[in-house]
């Protein structure tokens, strides 16, 4: 292992710990994993048996891998309610932080994140795995570079029909525990519901895309396939930005979108972009212009090595955060603008202060 290797400890084996677990795997010599904990001890076994033939220490609790010297730094997979606890007690042990969305449920929550970070000067970078797909990341460059002209509007879509995530049926082989989505069910673990969970890709996906600051958002919700869910399945978002730019957000758990689907759309002056996984298609305004078209060989899979890479730049290189608390507390702020004007039926603004609304 080199001298400068990051030794992480990951807290939660469940299905998220399982697919970070690859991503460090693939991260390797840079990057290690050096410790596990859960409340299952047999998964914490089994995470460490399956990714580092039984090298990485299990530990009870969080309490008792933080005390471990020789983990450098947490990559966090819990539930959302114990997000913003484990990145304070982190940060309090000088571990530096890697967090699952969302930061955190609320506000407070996100001050007490921050007066930590502060505190203490340990970096967290929150995963946002979408932010690393090649056609998002080349996306952003032609937006800078001028391609798109002026940018009118932007979407972003975070769809697919929910098959069996309240049923415990996880896409991955676990060891006993609690079923890694039996905490969806419950409100005040969830902190929300589908707008929150998975809608959280696609609204900072939208924020990134925009790269201005979100004044106004207003939203309708609905259930309409997920009943075992206690709230929405299905969001729409309208978002309007600082720069004049509209933005709008489709995020659902009852249905599919067509094949090829894109996963985000950017109109401007000169040109659309729109793109997804794989493919990012450009289409000059003036009609009729032929689009061009350009294709990755990639799969969803591969972001989530990408953000543990950027987190591995970020501590080691000290490259910059594409996913910083900031990004974070103002992708929140969003979705919880969306909830209030979903609840008040009405248009809601969102104050400079990502923390407040």
């Amino acid at each position: 292992m080199p001298p400068d290797a990051i030794r992480a400890g990951i807290v939660g084996a469940g299905w998220m710990g399982q697919v970070h677990a690859r991503s460090w795997v693939r991260n390797a010599p840079r990057g290690v994993i050096a410790a596990v904990t859960d409340v299952s001890e047999a998964r914490a076994r089994a995470l460490s048996d399956e990714h580092t033939g039984g090298q990485a220490r299990t530990y009870p609790d969080l309490d008792a891998l933080l005390a471990d010297p020789d983990v450098d730094a947490v990559d966090i997979c819990l539930p959302h309610h114990l997000h913003a606890d484990a990145i304070v007690k982190a940060a309090r042990a000088g571990k530096q932080v890697f967090c699952e969305k969302p930061l955190c449920l609320s506000f407070d929550e996100a001050r007490r994140i921050k007066r930590a970070l502060d505190e203490t000067g340990v970096t967290l970078v929150c995963a946002h795995n979408n932010l690393f797909q090649l056609p998002l990341v080349e996306a952003r460059r032609l937006i800078a570079d001028g391609v798109v002209g002026r940018v009118y509007d932007v979407e972003s879509f975070e769809i697919g029909r929910n098959v069996g995530l309240l049923t415990g049926r996880a896409p991955v082989r676990l060891a006993a525990g609690e079923s890694s989505f039996a905490w969806r069910k419950d409100l005040s673990r969830m902190g929300g519901a589908e707008l929150l969970d998975t809608g959280w890709h696609g609204a900072y996906r939208l924020l990134a895309l925009a790269d201005s600051r979100p004044t106004e958002v207003v939203a309708m919700l609905g259930n309409h396939h997920v009943k075992e869910l206690p709230g929405e399945d299905t969001g729409h978002v309208l978002v309007r930005f600082a720069s004049g730019m509209q933005g709008s957000l489709l995020t659902s758990w009852a249905f599919s979108g067509e094949p090829e689907a894109p996963q985000f759309r950017v109109s401007g002056q000169l040109a659309t972009l729109a793109g997804g996984i794989t493919r990012l298609v450009v289409a000059p305004t003036n009609w009729p212009s032929r689009p061009a078209e350009r294709t990755w060989d990639t799969t969803h899979g591969e972001s989530y090595v990408r953000e543990v890479t950027h987190f591995l730049d970020v501590l080691l290189d000290g490259a910059e955060s594409q996913a910083s608390w900031h990004h974070a507390v103002r992708t929140l702020q969003l979705i919880r603008g969306a909830y209030l004007s979903a609840e008040q039926r009405r248009v809601v603004d969102l104050p400079e202060d990502p923390l407040e609304l």
